[in-house]
């Protein structure tokens, strides 16, 4: 089991001015479930359902996320702070995950998924995002989701070794069926 308050890789890379970078505390549930779904609306506007929010918010969880948030286990979660206001989530964990098991989509890639990356678009270039992935993505093999279309975040994971499987899984209902494939670094 990986300990939440362990140093990471992170202390090793400068931060952009005026960030914390912590793990996230069950009092942080609702603002980073505000944070991630405004993100996700933000990243592929024009392309999701228009009650993708209220839906995307109502999935979220914020009780339960509070409640995870609050004990420990293999999952590292980090949450970017600056001036009284979230810039960046990320969180990487074991594999699969449950949808991934309902939709039959085992055996996964790897044993560990890197389940969450978002940075708030005036953070883009800053080295949050590399902050972010160093603080929650060890050597070990990992995979990730990635909406199709999606070519800043494609650059990116690839600039650290992942590649692209060859498959498409549509993203369902609350994402209006947006194809979707995992990436994979060994």
């Amino acid at each position: 089991m990986r300990d939440e308050t362990r140093p990471t890789r992170t202390s090793e890379r400068q931060l952009p001015g005026g960030v914390e970078l912590r793990a996230p505390r069950p009092e942080d549930a609702e603002a980073w479930a505000r944070f991630l779904v405004a993100e996700q609306q933000r990243t592929y506007a024009g392309q999701l359902p228009d009650d993708f929010g209220s839906r995307g918010l109502e999935q979220a969880n914020v009780a339960g996320l509070a409640h995870v948030f609050g004990q420990p286990g293999e999952a590292v979660r980090r949450i970017a702070w600056r001036g009284g206001r979230i810039v960046g989530i990320a969180a990487a964990g074991p594999a699969p995950a449950r949808w991934e098991r309902e939709l039959g989509l085992v055996p996964p890639p790897a044993d560990r998924e890197l389940d969450r990356l978002y940075v708030a678009a005036e953070m883009h270039g800053s080295g949050l995002g590399a902050a972010l992935f160093d603080a929650v993505v060890d050597e070990r093999p990992h995979y990730l989701w990635l909406i199709d279309g999606n070519a800043r975040a494609a650059r990116f994971y690839e600039r650290r070794g992942f590649e692209h499987l060859d498959e498409r899984v549509s993203t369902g209902p609350t994402w209006g069926g947006i194809p979707m494939h995992r990436m994979l670094r060994r």
